[in-house]
Parts: C-alpha cells; structure tokens; sequence
C-alpha cells in the first residue's frame, strides 16, 4: 500500500504535463512530460523530463529528446534508450511538442 500511495504522489504531485505514454516491458509505463529536465540541480535546456514505472512501484527517472522519429532517453542509471514515436499515445497535445 505505501508502494502504491508513494507512486500516486509521485505521479500527480509532480508540476509538469505528462504529454504521452507507452507501456514497458515491467508492466507499467514510460511517460514524456513538458518539464525541462533537472538532476542533482544542473538544468538541462533542450532535453525534457520522462519517468517510468514498474507495476510494482519501482520509478526511474531522466531525460529525453526527439530526433525525427526517435524518442532518445537518458535515464539517470546512465542507460540510454532509444523508442519510437509512434509507440506512444498522446495524452492530449500540448502547445510546442513535436509529437
């Protein structure tokens, strides 16, 4: 229950508008948001924030960008993942995004 509560807030207590998903392979999601991404206080203009989530409750989060057709995503464990656009589904479009 406290996996879930801490995933719930982790989810909806957040500033940023999540702009598309895509499920993974855990059982959860990898979700794009319009937040500039930020680790450890440096700001990375030009990459946003994504997160995912396990359907245990596991997070992670990091960075992403766009390149044509690619979501290009740098996790913070240093992993870097490459998806394509169409496998995710737009929440609703937000104003400046190129999905």
């Amino acid at each position: 229950m406290k996996k879930l509560l801490i995933g719930l807030c982790f989810v909806s207590c957040a500033n940023a508008t999540n702009i598309a998903w895509m499920p993974n392979n855990a059982g959860g999601k990898i979700v794009l948001t319009d937040e500039v991404c930020k680790d450890k206080g440096k700001t990375y203009n030009g990459l946003n924030k994504l997160f995912m989530y396990t359907s245990e409750g596991y997070t992670m989060e990091g960075c992403f960008y766009i390149s044509g057709d690619l979501v290009n995503a740098i996790w913070t464990n240093g992993r870097e993942m490459k998806y394509e656009v169409n496998d995710f589904t737009l929440y609703n479009k937000s104003k400046g995004t190129n999905l």
